[in-house]
């Protein structure tokens, strides 16, 4: 614990500013409110269903020892009960992973807003990222997602350093972390081997020898199909597929059943007060696109305001629509960015939408959506919290203008 409130003081990016080091603070100590509290006297928002059931679970594999390797929510429960065994069996240790991954996402945030030139705003972007009440209230349990936003992170930075700086050990970084990002969920295997190949054919500036590069990109993404076809063949051919749990979405995938896993995951989710109420119609392919669009656009804005019947679809819908206010900010900033940040931009939205669209097939209530869009909320908050914060800044400065002129021509201080 003590570690995570010094780690200001060990990373050179954090000591240019004291605001910086005090936001981390005020961020971390939010993030142990949420954490203590839980432990100690009550069940905080968040921390009931999933999250005590992962640390049920956890506490059961510590006694019994019973390993196996997995893929989505029995990998977390099997790291959970690692350290349970290793350590102690402790709810507050387990909530401390949590807090010091998120630690460590603020650090990664606080490069990546260096090597995309927006040092400025860092501060402001600390604090906006992580006072984000589902930030701290469900990234200090023992819950997934503070895990998912470092290791999507961490790739997302190395992929950038490996587009800036053309060296291949940042691309075996980015491809290392996305792949560690897919073992806590089933769908982010997916996007892990979609975000790599993506990767491979990004270039931010056109380069001599164009054909030559290209062809260079288009060996790059067969090898990673291939690489990819034939671990699924060796795990399949010598019965390891059937041996990992929550390999069924690539099963599914290879053989060509991925609308009918979706559609079947969809149809398990448990019916709620906040389901959407919109299904996926797969009947045709204009079916598909139209309820695609449908079940996309809930996922990003619900709920609506005719939604609302409570303090928490009340919150619900302010986070929605200031997650509608960054994507707007976002989008304007690329347009208004040029050069290889331009490129650098497009990327980076382009993963937002593309992530957000995996979720948004398998997401039926936006109160799951609301963890969900923890994983990718850093994005859209890195390209539009700088120009939506200048806005502001403008705004404030031309009101008090206008007052203080005013004033002084009521004391006859302006004729």
């Amino acid at each position: 614990m003590l570690g995570i409130w010094l780690l200001p003081l060990c990373v050179p990016g954090f000591l240019k500013t004291v605001p910086m080091v005090l936001a981390y603070w005020f961020l971390i100590a939010l993030h142990q409110w949420v954490a203590i509290t839980n432990a100690y006297w009550f069940v905080t928002i968040g921390a009931d269903a999933d999250a005590a059931t992962f640390h049920r679970i956890g506490l059961e594999l510590a006694q019994s020892q019973e390993w196996s390797f997995a893929i989505g929510s029995k990998f977390y429960e099997q790291m959970l009960g690692i350290v349970y065994w290793m350590f102690g069996s402790s709810h507050l240790l387990g909530q401390q992973l949590s807090i010091l991954a998120f630690s460590f996402s603020c650090v990664v945030l606080i490069r990546m807003l260096r090597l995309l030139k927006l040092s400025y705003y860092s501060w402001p972007i600390l604090l906006f990222f992580g006072a984000l009440p589902t930030m701290f209230l469900l990234g200090s349990v023992t819950l997934r997602e503070s895990y998912q936003t470092l290791f999507f992170m961490l790739a997302v930075y190395f992929g950038l350093k490996y587009l800036i700086y053309k060296q291949l050990r940042f691309f075996v970084g980015t491809a290392i972390f996305a792949l560690i990002m897919g073992l806590f969920h089933k769908g982010l295997v997916v996007f892990a081997l979609f975000y790599i190949m993506l990767m491979l054919a990004w270039q931010l500036k056109p380069e001599a020898g164009r054909l030559l590069n290209y062809k260079g990109r288009l060996l790059g993404f067969v090898l990673t199909l291939f690489v990819a076809g034939g671990g699924y063949a060796l795990l399949k051919n010598i019965g390891g597929v059937g041996g990992i749990s929550g390999i069924e979405v690539l099963t599914s995938l290879a053989d060509g059943r991925g609308l009918e896993y979706v559609e079947d995951y969809r149809e398990r989710s448990v019916d709620s007060r906040a389901t959407y109420g919109v299904m996926l119609n797969t009947s045709s392919w204009l079916a598909l696109l139209a309820s695609s669009l449908q079940v996309y656009f809930f996922y990003l804005f619900a709920p609506l305001p005719w939604q609302v019947s409570n303090i928490f679809d009340l919150y619900a819908l302010a986070e929605s629509a200031w997650r509608a206010a960054l994507i707007f900010y976002a989008v304007k900033a690329w347009r208004n960015s040029y050069g290889p940040q331009r490129k650098l931009f497009a990327l980076l939205l382009l993963l937002y939408f593309s992530m957000a669209f995996l979720w948004a097939l398998g997401t039926t209530n936006y109160g799951t959506a609301i963890r969900h869009h923890m994983v990718n909320y850093w994005i859209i908050l890195v390209l539009g919290l700088p120009p939506l914060w200048d806005s502001v800044i403008r705004l404030v400065r031309g009101y008090f203008n206008r007052y203080i002129r005013s004033d002084n021509k009521k004391v006859g201080l302006i004729n």
